[in-house]
């Protein structure tokens, strides 16, 4: 069974994450297979929407396999976001819509949000995770208080609660709730009436409104880096790694690190 499943609709690609007994949980091989075909699909010119969803009913993504990253090759991991954006999702010149079919938390809210219109199941849940991991989520820490009021942004990261479907879209973050059975249809009817435009104007209309969310993103990466690399001296991300493979509370160290300590 492939882990992602590509498919051409006429002038849509339509991208399925499909691992759904892991949650499509994202390992390495979906994320350099949807790298690929992110730009495949960016130099077809036939080609001018693409739709990310995920496989089953339960989830769109659980974000990143900390299973894997408890144990075997992936546990010396370092979960530092290289940029702000997965995949290339947030980079492509054409429109990409991600139709969340289910939970979509950690890197998995984080994949949707580097999408430009998210289209929701009334059974979606989102949740950013990463504080009861032990570590800083990296593309919400920057995109996330850009797409949705600040201090919703803040009370989401900080308690690690759940959201909605419908306080997503009463948020903003999503553009529509569907009832489950209609959400693939509706997204393709989005994504048909954008491809039915001129595709010159779709695409400087992105850049353009990019060019404004985007505004010293690249700085404040710098800065999440910084940042970052203080939350894991601590080490509380592999002991948030191990007891959630481990199906136990945590054991966090709890302490702000001096990053001069030792000198």
């Amino acid at each position: 069974m492939n882990d992602l499943l590509v498919d051409r609709l006429e002038n849509t690609t339509v991208f399925t994450l499909n691992r759904p007994e892991a949650m499509n949980a994202l390992n390495g091989t979906i994320m350099s297979e949807l790298e690929e075909g992110l730009r495949e699909f960016n130099a077809d010119d036939t080609q001018r929407v693409a739709i990310i969803t995920g496989a089953g009913t339960r989830a769109f993504s659980a974000g990143g396999d900390l299973k894997a990253m408890a144990s075997g090759p992936a546990k010396n991991a370092v979960p530092l976001s290289p940029q702000p954006d997965i995949a290339g999702v947030a980079a492509s010149e054409k429109p990409v819509i991600a139709a969340i079919n289910g939970l979509a938390v950690a890197g998995g809210l984080e994949l949707a949000i580097c999408a430009d219109i998210r289209i929701a199941a009334d059974t979606a849940w989102f949740g950013v995770f990463e504080v009861k991991r032990g570590f800083l989520a990296g593309v919400a820490a920057n995109v996330l208080p850009r797409l949705m009021p600040f201090g919703a942004a803040m009370d989401l990261m900080l308690t690690g609660e759940r959201l909605s479907a419908e306080d997503a879209l009463r948020l903003g973050l999503v553009q529509k709730v569907v009832p489950a059975e209609k959400l693939l249809d509706t997204a393709i009817e989005k994504a048909a009436a954008i491809a039915s435009h001129s595709q010159v104007a779709v695409r400087g209309t992105k850049q353009v409104l990019r060019y404004w969310r985007d505004v010293q993103l690249a700085e404040q990466q710098k800065y999440y880096e910084s940042v970052m690399q203080r939350v894991l001296l601590a080490g509380d991300f592999v002991e948030g790694a191990h007891a959630f493979a481990e199906k136990r509370e945590p054991a966090f160290a709890n302490g702000w690190p001096d990053p001069f300590s030792n000198r």
